[in-house]
């Protein structure tokens, strides 16, 4: 297993696409501070506009900060993307290149080789979130300052991050599966992106085709994204949100790791 491990975060530090979505989570982060701030200063250049979206963004303005940036951001899933799409060609390029085959056929276990792929994923998921975060803040400090209503602490904005880390490695389990399972490059980058970005839509329709009695998209892990994506979450909405991504988590890497070792790798 270390050895498999060592090979793979190798492998990572060589990946091109690692680093590329990378930098994009620190460039869309400040792209997104910046294009905020130029439409805020046109709503305040024209408070008697009449246009409902100007009137948003002029009131908008007056409790801007570098927090309350992260926490209007975060729940968008643009780093989520980016996540899936490098998971995606770091686990799926190893079947197209014959990579995995040759791992396999040296006597690597294939619950090992899973796990392994888990491990150096979750890693660098971790850092290409906490390199958005840390661009949000410093971009959104810049222009409105990091907090200056002191509505932020030390422990909820720890709180915070450590539950939006979990939900990460939740996403994570199920794009690793995903990749293996799909083992093309392409179609692996597009279920990864469709989980992100229309998943909750998909099961919201789902439910209205049975009269709506259960919302399916509230057990979704978008669900958790949102209510994770604030200070003080409710006591509620923390626990629902754990059991979802410890649920969605768990059972992603126990299908994953089943399905894999049916698997025929060529």
């Amino acid at each position: 297993m270390l050895n498999i491990l060592k090979s793979d975060f190798y492998k990572l530090k060589k990946n091109k696409a690692f680093w590329i979505c990378t930098i994009l989570c620190v460039v869309f982060a400040v792209f997104m501070v910046t294009a905020m701030q130029v439409g805020m200063n046109r709503a305040l250049a024209n408070p008697y506009s009449g246009d409902p979206e100007m009137i948003q963004m002029a009131e908008m303005a007056e409790n801007i900060s570098g927090v309350s940036a992260l926490q209007q951001f975060l729940p968008m899933g643009f780093n989520i993307i980016f996540i899936g799409v490098f998971i995606a060609i770091f686990v799926s390029s190893e079947f197209g290149y014959g990579t995995m085959k040759n791992t396999l056929s040296r006597g690597a276990e294939r619950t090992k080789v899973f796990f392994s792929k888990f491990i150096v994923c979750s890693c660098a998921a971790l850092v290409m979130l906490l390199a958005f975060i840390g661009a949000m803040l410093t971009a959104g400090s810049i222009a409105w300052g990091f907090d200056p209503n002191g509505v932020a602490t030390f422990s909820n904005m720890f709180g915070m991050i450590a539950l939006q880390s979990l939900l990460i490695l939740a996403y994570t389990a199920l794009f690793v599966f995903i990749s293996m399972a799909l083992r093309g490059t392409g179609g692996a980058i597009a279920t990864n992106i469709i989980c992100v970005t229309m998943a909750s839509t998909l099961l919201g329709a789902v439910s209205m085709l049975f009269s709506g009695a259960v919302d399916l998209s509230d057990y979704w892990l978008e669900w958790s994204l949102s209510k994770f994506a604030v200070l003080s979450p409710p006591s509620g909405d923390v626990i629902q949100g754990i059991f979802i991504a410890l649920g969605w988590g768990v059972a992603s890497i126990a299908v994953g790791t089943t399905l894999f070792k049916k698997i025929d790798v060529k």
